[in-house]
C-alpha cells in the first residue's frame, strides 16, 4: 500500500479517503455536518462506516439542521466532518462566468457581521459543536483555504488551529490538496501569489 503523504494533487474526493484511512477506523459513526453534494464521499466505500449526512439545504443529505446547533446528544460520534462555506468574500466566488452559490456565506452571517469575522465565527461555532458531539479521542476533519481579502493575506488555517486549541482539541495533522488544472485570474495583475491549494485539518478531542 502506498504511503499517505502530506500533499496531493487532485480533488477533495481524491484526498478525503486517505484521511479516513489514517484517522477514522472502519465501523466508526461519522457525522458529516455539511454534507452538500457528497463530493468528499465519492471515492469512499460508505458501507464501511455509519455515515450521518446533514446539510441545511433540504435537497441535500438526510438531516437538515444548522451545524452550529444540532440535536444529537453529547459524545454521539467517532468523527465529524466540517466544511462550511469558507470563502471570505461577501457573496460567492466566480465559476464559469457566474456565481457559485455553494460557497455563499453572506446568509450565514450573524449579528450583522460579514466577511472575515462572520466566516471565522461560523467556523469556531462549528468546531465547538463538533467537540460536544465527539466521543473522547474522536476526530474533527475540517476543510479550509487561506485567502487574499482586500489585497491582504488572511491565514484561515492558522485561525482555525488557534480556535481548535482553545476549545481543547489536539492538532493531529494538516494535509494539502493542490488543485489540478489552471487557476482562474479575475484581474490581469496580482499582488500576491495566486493560491492553488487548500487544507484538510485533523483535530482530535482530548481524553
Amino acid at each position: 500500500m502506498k504511503p499517505i503523504l502530506t500533499a496531493k494533487v487532485g480533488t477533495n474526493a481524491d484526498l478525503f479517503p486517505d484521511i479516513l484511512r489514517l484517522y477514522v477506523p472502519e465501523g466508526s459513526r461519522v457525522l458529516d455536518m455539511t454534507y452538500g453534494r457528497g463530493v468528499f464521499w465519492k471515492n469512499v466505500d460508505v458501507s464501511k462506516y455509519d455515515v450521518i449526512r446533514n446539510d441545511i439545504s433540504e435537497d441535500r443529505g438526510e438531516h437538515h439542521e444548522d451545524f452550529r446547533k444540532m440535536s444529537w446528544p453529547d459524545a454521539s460520534f467517532d468523527a465529524v466532518i466540517l466544511d462550511p462555506p469558507y470563502i471570505y468574500h461577501s457573496g460567492a466566488v466566480h465559476k464559469d462566468g457566474g456565481m457559485h452559490t455553494d460557497y455563499r456565506n453572506d446568509e450565514r452571517a450573524s449579528g450583522g457581521i460579514y466577511g472575515v469575522p462572520a466566516v471565522d465565527e461560523m467556523f469556531r461555532d462549528g468546531l465547538e459543536e463538533a467537540y460536544r458531539l465527539l466521543c473522547v479521542d474522536g476526530v474533527c476533519i475540517v476543510k479550509c483555504m487561506d485567502q487574499v481579502v482586500g489585497a491582504k493575506q488572511v491565514w484561515q488555517h492558522i485561525t482555525l488551529m488557534g480556535n481548535a486549541l482553545s476549545l481543547g482539541y489536539v492538532i493531529e495533522d494538516l494535509l494539502v490538496m493542490v488543485r489540478n488544472g489552471p487557476v482562474i485570474m479575475r484581474h490581469p495583475h496580482q499582488i500576491h501569489a495566486r493560491k492553488n491549494h487548500s487544507y484538510f485539518l485533523v483535530f482530535r478531542k482530548q481524553k
